[in-house]
């Protein structure tokens, strides 16, 4: 990912690591040959002059390593934030190019929440490989020295070691298995703390007396969680002493050795202080070699869920075909169309066949779960049929580019977005706009806004999204009018309405409903409503009961043909 997104500051990384390993080598030789001149015989001035070159030598190679280590600093800074950028884009990407069924798997959420730590970690792989790949270099070159000074060092020093490595290995597993046991109950912690805290639901969650059960299962999720962490504790502490006993028994060993070499004559005194220079070098490079490697493979854990996700979205992303839908749209037919959401033993929709065609209005009526939602999304190819076929101008939509029906579609779900955005954004979003606002204020006087909106502190330019300064908020009736026509402005050949006035008053229903009939010639147009008395615009309408289309026809003659919609109407009239 480094390497795709900034290939100088990689060749950078690696040239200063380079560049630190000579340092490291001539550093540790100069050294060497300034110990013999000062250490030799001969009076002390000669000895100086003798070992002046090496320390020059030495003072270079200093200042060297030094501005590699600024270099290596400055190209670190400059990746890091382009790769957390790409690895975050690619999440999120990958979330929003889904097929849409996806979100129902089991497992799709805690997964992505699991992705996410493997994101924000991005930064810290980084500079744990940079630190890493800093420490090793300066080991090789520090072991290389210390082994030409006496064989016996390298073993010892590696023995001194390897104890700390393996533990920090192992700590690092046991933290990611945590961190892995706590995924769902963090996933909904999160979702509670938003409930609580957002503004949104505020009125709700306070005058419902809500804030105190919240409260409390937060609370219980964070101890349960922390619950978890602590029990990890003992482990971690048993493998911290361990290797903490074994490395300062090898450490302890090695001191010895030196010494014994020294005193038995084994290696000459000049020799012997160059070995204490290259021991405390090398073992303070393979000190760092075990914990930035450690860090590495913890980072790398978190980092393969990541991998893993984005490549399960990939294989979840649509493959539907190449060909493209353009307008107009004159038919769309369903062929025994079944569907069922995953886990789920019944199906939503269940052998539903049903043509519709250009400057037809259909209504969709039935009880809550009936499966009239789950038709829509079928219809737009938001979800793909299970069994049987959707055709869109004799196309079946499982071959068929997902984005060219999409921009064939106008739709507004019965829980839609309220966007912190200008009301202009609100209206085009999603559509290329034109220089002038005269498309939006169509738009907007089709669903009788005009008056609302000019009435707002800056008109189309009206932030909304009052928790933001200088912002303004839209009452329920008004942001569902707004969604209309957001709809609406899209001008698309399909057009989808599920419950679009369930939060308008009278005079404002009626005002979406006439609209619908006097745009309808040049589109298909879907009315899912449970306000039956407005399906009188529609020139059919299909009663859905479990999943299945029991009833079709036009408003009068279901008004009195004695099945479901009759009674859903009847009762209507009773409230």
């Amino acid at each position: 990912m480094a390497w795709a997104v900034d290939r100088t500051a990689v060749l950078l990384l690696l040239a200063c690591q380079a560049v630190t390993g000579v340092a490291a080598a001539v550093l540790l030789t100069g050294t060497a040959k300034a110990m013999r001149g000062l250490l030799g015989a001969g009076a002390v001035p000669e000895r100086l002059r003798e070992a002046l070159p090496a320390l020059l030598v030495v003072a270079t190679a200093a200042g060297l390593g030094r501005v590699s280590a600024a270099v290596a600093s400055y190209a670190e800074r400059r990746l890091t934030p382009q790769v957390i950028t790409r690895a975050d884009n690619g999440l999120v990407e990958a979330v929003c190019r889904v097929e849409a069924a996806a979100h129902a798997a089991e497992d799709f959420a805690d997964r992505q929440e699991a992705a996410e730590m493997g994101v924000t970690r991005t930064h810290v792989m980084i500079t744990d490989s940079q630190r890493f790949m800093s420490a090793l270099v300066k080991m090789v070159t520090a072991c290389g020295v210390l082994s030409f000074l006496h064989p016996l060092m390298l073993p010892l020093l590696i023995l001194a070691v390897l104890p700390a490595g393996a533990g920090a290995v192992m700590t690092a597993r046991v933290d990611y298995q945590i961190h892995y046991a706590n995924v769902s109950d963090r996933n909904v912690r999160h979702m509670t703390r938003w409930w609580a805290t957002t503004p949104k639901f505020a009125d709700e969650v306070r005058a419902n007396g809500m804030t105190s059960y919240l409260l409390f299962w937060y609370r219980s999720l964070s101890e349960r969680i922390d619950r978890r962490t602590l029990a990890a504790a003992p482990r971690t502490l048993r493998i911290a002493l361990a290797g903490a006993l074994l490395g300062g028994v090898f450490l302890s060993g090695t001191w010895a050795g030196l010494a014994w070499l020294a005193v038995t004559g084994r290696v000459p005194l000049a020799v012997a202080a160059t070995a204490i220079v290259a021991v405390q070098t090398a073992l303070a490079a393979l000190s760092k070699v075990v914990i930035n490697g450690a860090a590495v493979f913890h980072t790398s854990l978190y980092l393969t869920d990541m991998e893993t996700f984005l490549n399960d979205a990939a294989a979840r992303a649509p493959r539907r075909g190449r060909h493209e839908i353009t307008a107009p749209v004159e038919e769309i037919r369903l062929d025994q169309v079944t569907y069922r959401y995953p886990g789920k033993e019944r199906p939503a929709v269940e052998g539903v066949s049903l043509t519709l065609r250009r400057g037809e209005v259909l209504a969709v009526v039935g009880e809550n779960g009936s499966g009239k939602s789950t038709l829509t999304r079928l219809i737009t190819g938001i979800y793909l049929a299970d069994k049987g076929r959707v055709l869109w101008n004799g196309h079946d939509l499982a071959s068929v580019d997902p984005d060219s029906v999409w921009s064939c579609t106008g739709l507004v779900p019965q829980i839609f977005a309220q966007w912190p955005l200008r009301v202009r954004e609100n209206v085009t979003l999603g559509q290329p706009r034109t220089h002038d606002d005269v498309p939006v204020w169509e738009a907007v006087d089709a669903v009788g806004m005009r008056e609302a909106v000019e009435e707002l502190p800056r008109g189309l330019d009206t932030l909304l999204a009052r928790e933001v300064f200088g912002g303004a908020e839209l009452s329920g009736g008004q942001w569902q009018r707004l969604a209309c026509s957001r709809a609406l402005y899209r001008r698309p050949p399909l057009l989808i309405l599920d419950e679009p006035t369930s939060q308008m008053d009278a005079r404002g229903e009626r005002d979406i409903f006439s609209r619908i009939k006097g745009i309808a010639a040049d589109r298909i147009t879907i009315v899912v409503t449970h306000q039956l008395e407005n399906t009188r615009v529609a020139d059919r309408i299909i009663v859905m009961e479990n999943g299945r289309i029991t009833e079709q026809g036009h408003y009068d003659e279901l008004s009195h043909g004695g099945g479901l919609f009759a009674e859903l109407l009847a009762l209507s009239k009773d409230r």
